[in-house]
């Protein structure tokens, strides 16, 4: 499949920052055969993950000051000005994490919370097309899904500051909704209303690998060491669908799409 060009606003990278890289990697080489590039950076070894096509994201160690924190999973969104669009994201609520950050030779990043508590980041590529990856086939990233107590406000601030369109899925379960946003004419991903049944968890961003074999992903999940924290479910007119975690405890959606 042909490598996937990301517009302005679109999902354009994902990075795992883990309390444990080599075990988190080898996870992934087992789980989704992804390949290691390790490279050297200011912040230490960051590899960058591939799979048969092209680059799916990055593993590294944890970010300065997230010490003691848990593993985790981030998407960055494409912006052309990250400190413009930094200051637009503040305007309309969001919560800064220090200062923008630079990659020599790749871009410039920032990270924040929107509104609604969920972290997300921005990143200005070097490159005008924002980088070529891999998107939406097997062993890759297929879906970004922001779990909101506020889909409304999170249409609201998303729309304005990276330039979405919504629909309602007609795919959503029963009494839940379920918002697709489009980068584009792209579908990237969704907003999904939180209920009460989550508790005091807070909003968040969840990624999608998309997996040929459900079944197959999630045994070599258990014999590479990681866990399912939601057994498998099947989607209407989606797929199949089950949350794993590595054993660090990041975790990730994995979909056998219904084909």
């Amino acid at each position: 499949m042909p490598v996937h060009t990301p517009s302005l606003g679109a999902p354009c990278w994902f990075e795992l920052a883990s309390t444990d890289p080599a075990r988190s990697i080898a996870f992934a080489q087992a789980v989704f055969g992804w390949s290691a590039d390790e490279q050297g950076m200011p912040t230490g070894p960051y590899a960058f993950m591939a799979n048969s096509t092209a680059a799916v994201g990055a593993i590294c160690g944890l970010p300065p000051g997230a010490e003691g924190a848990p593993s985790f999973w981030s998407a960055y969104f494409l912006v052309a000005d990250v400190d413009a669009s930094r200051a637009k994201a503040i305007a309309l609520g969001a919560t800064p994490f220090g200062e923008p950050f630079d990659a020599p030779g790749m871009g410039r990043g920032a990270v924040l919370a929107d509104p609604g508590g969920a972290v997300f980041n921005l990143w200005q590529a070097d490159a005008a097309a924002g980088g070529d990856f891999a998107m939406f086939e097997d062993f890759s990233i297929g879906w970004v899904e922001l779990a909101t107590r506020d889909v409304d406000a999170a249409q609201r601030f998303y729309g304005e500051l990276l330039g979405w369109s919504f629909k309602d899925s007609a795919n959503a379960p029963a009494g839940t909704r379920y918002s697709e946003y489009a980068a584009g004419e792209t579908h990237y991903g969704g907003l999904l209303q939180m209920t009460a049944e989550w508790g005091d968890l807070p909003a968040h961003w969840s990624l999608y690998v998309v997996v040929p074999d459900l079944a197959i992903a999630l045994s070599a999940t258990d014999a590479a060491g990681g866990s399912v924290s939601v057994p498998a479910f099947d989607a209407p007119g989606v797929g199949r669908i089950a949350r794993i975690d590595d054993p660090t405890g990041a975790g990730l959606y994995l979909i056998e799409l219904a084909r």
